[in-house]
């Protein structure tokens, strides 16, 4: 004998991705916004997720490169990746779990699924 009452209420009350920032995958819960407006832009998903057109304040550079503050364990293969990747690292500080680097704005997602990453936003300068 079986009971489906439970399992239909179960349903009903899961949320309906209402949003795009419920849809959002892990690695892109870790960009900050603006650079995750920016990416959506020039990916040309802008329509699709709702972001404002016109030019975004994120700086990039000619070489289609943005200074980031990585949030993570510094470690020297998460070093490697961001090489990998094409960036810059212009500073790392294991104390205040930092990497400050130039990286190119569309991989970014790809450096945000690492699991020793816990957050990107654009570095102060």
């Amino acid at each position: 004998m079986a009971i489906g009452v439970p399992a239909v209420r179960a349903q009903r009350n899961i949320p309906a991705a209402s949003s795009p920032r419920d849809a959002r995958t892990v690695a892109q819960n870790k960009i900050a916004p603006r650079v995750l407006s920016e990416i959506y832009r020039r990916r040309g998903d802008a329509r699709q997720r709702s972001v404002p057109a016109g030019r975004g304040s994120v700086p990039v550079d000619r070489h289609g490169r943005v200074l980031v503050d990585v949030r993570a364990d510094v470690r020297p293969a998460l070093e490697k990746k961001i090489k990998a990747l094409g960036g810059i690292i212009v500073s790392s500080s294991a104390a205040s779990r930092s990497i400050v680097g130039w990286l190119p704005l569309m991989t970014l997602e790809r450096l945000a699924a690492d699991p020793s990453v816990s957050a990107i936003d654009l570095a102060v300068h």
